[in-house]
């Protein structure tokens, strides 16, 4: 579905992505991680088409991205780590604002289906500003995936939130891949990256150093690398150890 030959990024000549090279498939559930700065903000602003690599080609259904735009974004939904909602508007006021808004076809099924397993139906009446971490981090989700895309690309979905909405989050997550809707994530929290993937891609100073399943994780050679992804790893061989 996606695939990505040799692409760079650099901001004002400050190399941010180095020859990544890998492929996605549909239906796939990826974990993207590394320490900060590792540029996997970056890579997923590239596959969200917000912005473009300075060298290498980025494919889409083996059509180059450049000559598709309207039709990947209309395919996508992209959650940044940023939550980005109107303030001022109680949750229905603001779901039906984003509604209006959306260039696509709104299942309503589909809609509110989300709507109850994110429990969202339990707050429609109170301010956005007013809500919790939790309650705006799950806002931000359903009104990013309202068009129903094929394609998810998630920047830390669950960050800053409790452990109650953490699963809730997660669980959803995990019935939209299973129901065929390719996930790629941003995540640094183990719990959260062996619930959902299977595979994960690890970047470490603009680089990609490890592409593979959670087992091969296990044989990686981390020390190799920065001492940040080197903990990064640890921790994850010490998930995967109890699992």
């Amino acid at each position: 579905m996606i695939r990505s030959e040799a692409i760079t990024k650099s901001y004002k000549r400050k190399p941010i992505l180095h020859d990544l090279t890998f492929h996605i498939n549909p239906g796939e559930s990826l974990g993207i991680i590394g320490p900060n700065g590792a540029g996997k903000t970056t890579l997923l602003k590239l596959l969200a088409t917000i912005e473009k690599p300075s060298s290498g080609t980025l494919l889409f259904e083996d059509h180059p991205y450049r000559n598709q735009v309207k039709n990947i974004r209309k395919r996508i939904g992209y959650i940044s780590q940023e939550i980005a909602l109107f303030e001022g508007l109680k949750v229905k006021e603001q779901i039906n604002s984003w509604r209006k808004l959306s260039a696509s076809v709104i299942d309503d099924i589909y809609v509110n289906n989300m709507l109850e397993v994110l429990r969202l139906d339990e707050v429609m009446n109170q301010r956005t500003e007013d809500l919790s971490g939790g309650w705006k981090r799950k806002l931000h989700l359903y009104i990013g995936l309202l068009h129903r895309p094929e394609i998810c690309l998630l920047d830390e979905p669950t960050a800053g939130i409790d452990i109650a909405a953490k699963v809730e989050i997660i669980d959803w997550l995990k019935k939209l891949n299973e129901s065929g809707v390719t996930l790629i994530y941003i995540s640094h929290d183990w719990y959260e990256l062996t619930r959902l993937s299977k595979r994960l891609l690890l970047m470490d100073k603009g680089e990609l150093v490890f592409d593979g399943g959670m087992k091969d994780l296990l044989h990686f050679a981390a020390n190799d690398y920065s001492g940040e992804l080197a903990n990064i790893v640890r921790a994850g061989k010490e998930t995967l150890g109890h699992n």
